[in-house]
């Protein structure tokens, strides 16, 4: 390529002056028709917005493969709805809850839900620990950033409203997605305010610039009709598919496309200034404004269409729907900039308008000549102030956390916020651990070793709880440790322990009761013998009875000839007995009459007859001489006077007693005849024989009974003995007792938790309730793939979580070893590890779109200048440029404002500044080389300082606020690249552009354009 004007753009020029206002024309006809026949870029990114997550993610396919294992519907769109009750959820909350649940489910907008408040068992682990706040975690349709993700959001928020929540109950859809959905909003909300004000800024500069109306509306109109032509333009192409496309195609492709068509035209406008300030006709100053400018434009916009269409080699939704994009965008802005700029000078330059203004050429040459006269100093101290400025990028940290990125709080900031205050943690951005086995795990074994490996992730620093199927809650099942089972035997034993102890007087007093019966029944047993002779005894007088009611009854058999037997023989006594009765009736009341006398006949004369004279009658004096004259008569007549005396007193007392005796006689006889009529009622018709035989089996057990007192005697002894020994091994089992409570009390606390826990859970424990409802959504239907979630301790968009999301797998894997599940395949999944795959994915993508920028911008160089040297010296610049203006971000945004940059801060201002900083340094480069013809490198230097001075600084400044107009989004993203982009160009124009790179040109003299020779200058352009 030429340096120089060139022919062919020369003739472009031409041909745009005689044609201005067909070529105005038909930009403006292509602008009205393009946006009348194509819906507006917005509308379209709104229907086709391409998935923000690659699906080549190792989490992502995690994600997508854990939905199918549960039989839901594959997404990655994981957020949460949080529900808040400040006075703690009451039976009205409850409520809404069934309500929302019903709804969500039935909601096209939900994949799939994960709902443990609705179930008792599970409740817990759905609460916050104050028990004021519920969640519910909730997949939506669609991938992540994609347009049905983003329908899908505003859909289930649509339910949430729906359900009708009750007065003091604050919901909140928030999580990731949410978070991408409320982000993309805002960036649409933010895109017509940056563009507004990117105009206003622009108009403002470029008014201020050239100070005419007229001469000012030629960016402008380039401007906006570039605008109005490249949207509609990308909005066909996304919209058939063709090109994917976000809303990060609007912001980034607006940006750009804003600053390179200024940019371009205010090339060509400072172009045909020069022109005509050297006195050029209009036409010829437009011809050699095109001729002069166009490689230039040419080549800058080559350079940013193969750096943004070195983004298409990337995965991240964000890059491949930014770049290519605006490369297509910069290649039709191309042909606008070759074309409606040099139509419009053209037919402003025919009435007058848009003339030049007092030159600024001998200004910029004196700065020029000032670097020159110094430029090692002025390279060395560049290099110094650069390269500190890039040493600030130590200690970067690169931003994944979105919800940062907010200007003002929305909805999902705001449930973020909830969470922390309610759980104290951000649980809802859950990390999945997905073992997968190749059988059911559903059994005692591989329930131990899934808790193996939740406790090893537990274990680890970030990880604040792990709920799965061995601990729902998130804290281990008290039956399942190992020490439960020992604890509960040794909580037992401890009671019965203490039973055998507060049982010890009673076994005591039973061992004495048992020496008492042992006693009582030696003395029995000794006095059997005596039981036996009565027996013996009784048996033979009872065979005696019998033998006489023989023999009475044989006696009245004979006696009544056969008439009558015993029992009437006694019923015929009876009756005669109630004869004699009233007889010896008669004879006692006749004795009873009798008894007076015989008492007065004992009064006189029983002391007279008594062989000893009474005391009392010898007291008595009357009774003495009685006595004694008796006595007298009794001599007198041989004692025969007493003795008659004494027999009339005896005769006199027997009626009496012969009546008496008779009477009792008489009662004897019935009693007996009683017991006679009851003992033959008694043998109830059987025989004496028969009787005989009872008493003969009586005695019979009598011995027996004798023999079994012998044997009981024997066998007390024995349980006397026993009783004994029982007690002193009671004492001695007590001891043991104790003993053994003593070891299982702290086995059981020593595994009840941390590392010897270990696990046990017999097999009907499946049935529990817990187990089966926390199965149902921690297990698989088929039993082959279990899940855990991970809540984090930290942040989980921090880089320490992004980090520890390595080591879960691991962990867990480590811990699986030597189990049945040692060839599991484990894996885990959520907001960390997708955020960790996105980090290495940038890498990747900043290293192979960066690589091929950089090769497409050196060649493009290269073909420019016909050299190796500068391409090379250029592309350097513009690398520590960038490399410095990230250090200045992170010193802005992370250390002094404390919001690290974010992730796509550094690849998007990449692209910019390595595409527009190297436009300059084109320029710049190519301007010396062009002055340098025929007067040396230092003059061309100089000269080219004065040239391009102006015009780079404007177009410069235009591009900056072009990008600093990104910082009146709402995204804090946007503002971190506008300004990074904006402070890189100031740092390109104001640094690089004006002191490095000339200073350095004058330090490497002629060796810059090696290996082609400096050209000269036409000696037209003299």
């Amino acid at each position: 390529m030429a340096h120089g004007p060139s022919r062919t753009f020369t003739g472009v020029g031409r041909f745009a002056h005689r044609h201005a206002w067909w070529i105005l024309g038909f930009w403006v006809l292509a602008a009205v028709g393009l946006n009348l026949a194509i819906p507006q870029l917005e509308v379209t990114v709104s229907k086709t917005s391409a998935d923000f997550l690659p699906r080549s993610l190792p989490a992502n396919q995690h994600l997508e493969a854990m939905a199918r294992d549960f039989g839901v519907p594959p997404s990655n769109a994981v957020s949460s709805v949080v529900l808040v009750d400040d006075k703690g959820f009451g039976p009205a909350d409850d409520a809404y809850y069934v309500r929302l649940v019903d709804a969500l489910t039935k909601s096209d907008d939900v994949a799939y839900l994960i709902d443990f408040y609705g179930k008792p068992v599970t409740r817990e682990a759905a609460l916050s620990p104050d028990g004021k706040a519920v969640n519910i975690l909730v997949a939506a349709e669609g991938s992540v950033g994609s347009t049905r993700a983003h329908h899908a959001a505003q859909g289930i928020r649509a339910a949430i409203d729906s359900a009708a929540p009750p007065a003091g109950l604050q919901t909140y859809y928030t999580g990731p997605t949410a978070t991408l959905a409320d982000l993309f909003s805002a960036i649409d909300f933010s895109l017509l305010i940056i563009t507004g004000v990117s105009i206003l800024l622009i108009s403002i500069v470029v008014f201020i610039v050239y100070r005419k109306v007229s001469t000012a509306a030629i960016p402008l109109i380039s401007l906006a009709l570039g605008l109005a032509i490249v949207r509609p333009i990308a909005s066909l192409l996304g919209g058939h598919g063709w090109l994917s496309i976000s809303n990060f195609t609007i912001a980034i492709m607006t940006a750009l496309v804003l600053g390179a068509v200024t940019d371009y035209a205010i090339f060509t406008l400072a172009s045909y200034h020069e022109g005509r300030r050297k006195g050029l006709a209009v036409g010829d100053a437009v011809a050699s404004a095109s001729g002069r400018t166009a490689p230039i434009i040419v080549a800058s916009a080559l350079t940013i269409a193969a750096a943004s269409a070195s983004m298409i080699f990337t995965r991240i939704g964000m890059f491949r729907t930014a770049g290519p994009p605006t490369a297509i965008a910069v290649l039709v802005v191309l042909a606008l900039a070759l074309t409606l700029p040099p139509a419009l000078l053209s037919i402003a330059g025919r009435r007058g308008l848009a003339e030049p203004g007092p030159s600024t050429e001998r200004r910029w040459r004196h700065r020029g000549a000032t670097i020159m006269r110094r430029a090692g100093i002025y390279a060395a101290a560049s290099l110094i102030f650069l390269v500190s400025c890039a040493a600030l990028l130590i200690g970067h940290r690169t931003n994944w956390d979105e919800s940062s990125m907010f200007v003002r709080a929305n909805e999902s900031t705001r449930g973020y916020d909830a969470v922390y205050r309610h759980y104290g943690v951000n649980a809802v951005a859950t990390e999945y651990l997905i073992v997968r086995a190749d059988h059911d795990v559903r059994n005692t074994s591989d329930l131990a070793a899934l808790e193996l490996a939740a406790d090893a992730v537990s274990r680890l620093d970030a990880v604040e709880a792990v709920r799965s199927i061995t601990r729902p809650d998130g804290k281990p099942l008290t039956e399942s440790a190992a020490g439960y089972v020992p604890g509960r035997v040794g909580h037992e034993l401890d009671g019965a322990a203490k039973q055998m102890a507060d049982a010890r007087p009673d076994l005591l007093r039973l061992a004495s009761g048992v020496g008492r019966l042992t006693d009582g029944a030696d003395e029995a047993n000794s006095r059997m013998p005596e039981l036996v002779a009565g027996t013996d005894q009784v048996v033979t007088m009872a065979g005696g009875v019998l033998d006489s009611l023989d023999a009475a009854q044989t006696f009245i058999a004979a006696a009544t000839d056969g008439r009558s037997d015993l029992t009437s023989a006694t019923d015929t006594l009876r009756r005669s007995l109630d004869a004699v009765s009233p007889a010896v009736a008669d004879l006692r009341r006749g004795a009873a009459a009798a008894q007076p006398a015989i008492d007065e006949f004992d009064r006189v004369f029983a002391p007279l007859i008594a062989p000893r004279t009474p005391a009392a009658c010898s007291a008595d004096p009357r009774c003495a001489a009685a006595r004694v004259a008796f006595d007298q008569l009794n001599r007198a007549t041989g004692g025969q006077a007493r003795a008659t005396l004494s027999g009339l007193r005896a005769a006199a007392a027997v009626p009496g007693r012969a009546t008496a005796r008779a009477e009792r006689s008489v009662v004897a006889l019935r009693g007996l005849l009683t017991q006679l009529n009851g003992l033959l009622s008694q043998l109830g018709g059987r025989t004496p024989d028969q009787i005989r035989a009872d008493l003969g089996r009586l005695q019979a057990g009598v011995g027996e009974l004798s023999d079994g007192m012998s044997q009981l005697a024997d066998g007390l002894h024995q349980v006397r003995d026993g009783t004994a020994a029982l007690t002193a091994l009671t004492d001695k089992l007590h001891a043991g007792l104790k003993q053994a409570t003593g070891y299982l009390g702290p086995m059981s606390a020593a595994t009840a938790d941390g590392p010897g826990r270990g696990f046990y859970l017999p097999d009907e424990a499946l049935d529990d309730p817990r187990m089966v409802e926390g199965g149902r959504l921690l297990i698989s239907p088929s039993g082959h793939t279990a899940r855990m979630m991970v809540t984090w301790k930290i942040n989980p968009y921090s880089g320490e979580a992004l980090a520890a999301s390595r080591g879960l797998a691991p962990a867990a894997r480590s811990a699986l070893a030597g189990t049945g599940l040692a060839d599991a395949e484990v894996s885990n999944t959520g907001l960390a590890s997708l955020s960790a795959d996105m980090n290495d994915q940038l890498h990747r993508d900043l290293l192979i779109f960066g690589l091929a920028a950089i090769v497409a911008v050196t060649i493009v160089l290269t073909v420019l200048l016909r050299s190796v040297v500068a391409p090379l010296v250029l592309v350097a610049t513009v690398l520590l440029s960038f490399a410095a203006v990230m250090g200045i971000s992170t010193l802005v945004w992370q250390h002094l404002i404390g919001i690290p940059l974010d992730w796509s801060v550094a690849p998007v201002a990449g692209m910019a500044l390595i595409a527009v900083g190297a436009d300059y340094s084109m320029l710049f480069a190519s301007r010396i080389r062009e002055e340098s013809a025929g007067r040396g490198l230092i003059s061309g230097v100089i000269r080219g300082f004065g040239s391009t001075g102006s015009v780079i600084t404007t177009a410069g400044l235009v591009f900056a606020i072009t990008m600093f107009a990104l910082m009146s989004g709402t995204t804090l993203n946007l503002v971190q690249i506008g300004f990074t982009i904006g402070v890189g160009l100031l740092l390109d124009i104001l640094v690089v552009r004006s002191i490095l790179v000339p200073a350095t040109i004058a330090v490497l003299g002629e060796r810059m354009w090696w290996p082609a020779p400096p050209v000269r200058r036409p000696a037209t352009d003299d």
